[in-house]
């Protein structure tokens, strides 16, 4: 799994092993007081799963009004498709955005061009616009 963060989930989300995607980043949570510590600390197209739960301290959602619970989550890694130079595990490469428009491509919002990235992972090929690709697990670095 990826780097631990500490951030803020719902009561309802506060349980290990739970999966969940962060779409976007509402409006509202940039100036609420707890941003830094809640969804400034996550990263739009990525998804986490929750490794630890710390006990609540009573924070409350400024949009939902709900609980919300301190907790340990890891980034889970990325699957996308990368040219066969760059797909060696254990190495780390720059995405360039390679691959554009296919089902298994990134979107900038996930993965922007001139991240650096660990191939942890080959999972096997696939084609998109017409170039073969290796579909691999990565996580940015």
């Amino acid at each position: 799994m990826g780097r631990a963060i500490v951030t803020l989930v719902s009561r309802e989300q506060a349980e290990v092993g739970h999966r969940f995607r962060v779409v976007r980043i509402p409006d509202e949570c940039s100036s609420c007081r707890l941003y830094q510590v809640c969804m400034g600390r996550l990263k739009p197209g990525r998804t986490y799963v929750v490794a630890e739960v710390r006990p609540s301290l009573g924070q409350r959602c400024k949009i939902t009004g709900g609980e919300m619970t301190p907790v340990v989550v890891e980034e889970v890694p990325l699957r996308l498709p990368l040219p066969r130079k760059k797909a060696l595990e254990g190495v780390v490469v720059t995405y360039e955005g390679e691959c554009r428009g296919c089902r298994d491509c990134p979107g900038e919002d996930t993965l922007s061009p001139g991240e650096k990235i660990l191939v942890e992972k080959v999972l096997g090929k696939t084609v998109c616009n017409g170039r073969e690709f290796f579909v691999v697990e990565a996580s940015p670095v």
